[in-house]
């Protein structure tokens, strides 16, 4: 049996962004978190579906592991499949495959057939298989060169950050995953499917249940924002797909108190001490008769008695997610101490405070265009070499504030002075353009 390991590149959350274009609502609009969507809900199941073994670098979204470390996750399979997307500025299309640069696992066939497949999937040029070596004349890319698996390439799907390519990629996972499948397939002498297909990818049922939570907070008058309400069934219910939520329609796991006068259903929970210790009891919890009630009896839990007023009030008061996040923490909603830091983790990996706007599709600034204020200074920064110029209107991680301020500091060293437009002209500080 052939064994396929998929390896999504990068890890996950807003550092790993890499200029991927925000696709209407849809969450996993950065390239990490939808590599690894990508490759868990949608490319293995389609592997498998052709009787392939298919294993993963990682089980979880968040880390960016090595690539040496993932390199040598591959000994044992036929083949590494490194899940990408492609930047370059915006201006380019297309999907091409990075292939392996020893002519003991180059799969130029392969590759091409991935690149004709997908490129008809999607209605997006094929850029065909490429090749790339280091200046020690080995593979450019990490993954390849630390690959052993006995072949290993890289499928770069499409370039995220054009949005023409990004909307039609994001919005058609499924449709990409099977033309990928189906070229390993034919490559391996698998054309035909030898179990039956799997059922929808879980992320489907993601983007449905986000939306199904929006839907109903829609034009209505709220105690609580809505990324904050879905970020709470999202952790509360596990997408809806808890005990408590299958069996009692309770998205939220609140407790039946002695105001409460509908139905209640009784459960095992766990709590948590302020020290840390985790404990278990059994509870009585609302129930209700649809999704739909709960997430409005959520939104009225916290007015409902003159004691919650006062409770909450940190609550009602907060204006944005975060400080609502960690008012609810605060004032006791939930024993977990990491409650609130769990819902802030949620909204910004998803995009969820785009709901609080009350529109439809929120459009956010072209983070690829420096604003007027910054735009000159910007392009001396770049021509310096302090940035690479990308995503000038990006949030920088604290690993970028610290390369460009080691920059800055080299070029003070070496001085090599950018000249200040400064008015005296005895003064040739830095200019930061701040």
């Amino acid at each position: 049996m052939v064994k396929i390991l998929l390896d999504p590149g990068h890890g996950g959350g807003r550092a790993y962004n890499r200029g991927f274009k925000q696709v209407e609502n849809l969450p996993y609009c950065n390239e990490g978190d939808c590599n690894y969507i990508y490759a868990r809900d949608y490319l293995k199941p389609a592997l498998e579906a052709y009787g392939f073994t298919v294993g993963m670098t990682k089980s979880t979204i968040a880390p960016d592991i090595p690539l040496k470390t993932r390199g040598a996750m591959g000994k044992g399979y036929d083949m590494l499949i490194s899940c990408h997307s492609n930047a370059c500025g915006g201006g380019v299309r297309g999907v091409e495959v990075w292939d392996s640069t020893n002519p003991r696992e180059s799969l130029r066939t392969l590759g091409d057939k991935i690149c004709a497949n997908v490129a008809v999937a999607l209605g997006i040029p094929s850029r065909g298989t490429k090749y790339r070596r280091n200046s020690a004349g080995s593979n450019y890319y990490g993954i390849l060169r630390h690959g052993m698996a006995r072949r290993n390439m890289i499928v770069e799907h499409a370039f995220h950050d054009n949005i023409n390519d990004a909307t039609v990629y994001r919005k058609n996972l499924q449709k990409t995953a099977d033309a990928v499948a189906r070229a390993v397939a034919e490559h391996f002498g698998q054309a035909k499917a030898t179990m039956p297909q799997k059922t929808a990818p879980v992320v489907l049922d993601e983007e449905k249940f986000v939306q199904s939570v929006a839907d109903c907070l829609k034009g209505k008058k709220l105690n609580v924002l809505p990324s904050v309400t879905i970020a709470q069934a999202i952790l509360e219910s596990g997408w809806g797909k808890s005990e408590l939520a299958k069996n009692a329609h309770n998205l939220f796991g609140i407790k039946a108190s002695k105001d409460w006068n509908g139905k209640t259903y009784a459960k095992k929970t766990k709590e948590q001490k302020p020290t840390g210790e985790v404990y278990e009891i059994v509870a009585d919890f609302r129930a209700y008769d649809s999704f739909a009630d709960s997430i409005m009896d959520h939104d009225a839990f916290f007015v409902s008695t003159d004691w919650r007023r006062k409770n909450y009030a940190p609550v009602l008061n907060a204006k944005n997610y975060k400080d609502q996040a960690k008012a609810l923490q605060s004032c006791g909603y939930a024993t977990a101490l990491d409650y609130g830091k769990q819902l802030i983790g949620l909204i910004e990996r998803l995009g969820l405070q785009q709901y609080d706007k009350g529109v439809e599709k929120y459009v956010t600034r072209d983070i690829h265009t420096p604003s007027n204020w910054a735009k000159d200074e910007f392009e001396e920064a770049k021509k310096l070499g302090i940035t690479d110029g990308t995503r000038p209107g990006d949030m920088a991680t604290r690993e970028e504030v610290a390369i460009m301020n080691l920059r800055v500091y080299k070029l003070l060293k070496e001085d090599t002075h950018a000249k200040c437009n400064c008015v005296d002209k005895r003064d040739a500080r830095f200019d930061t353009g701040l």
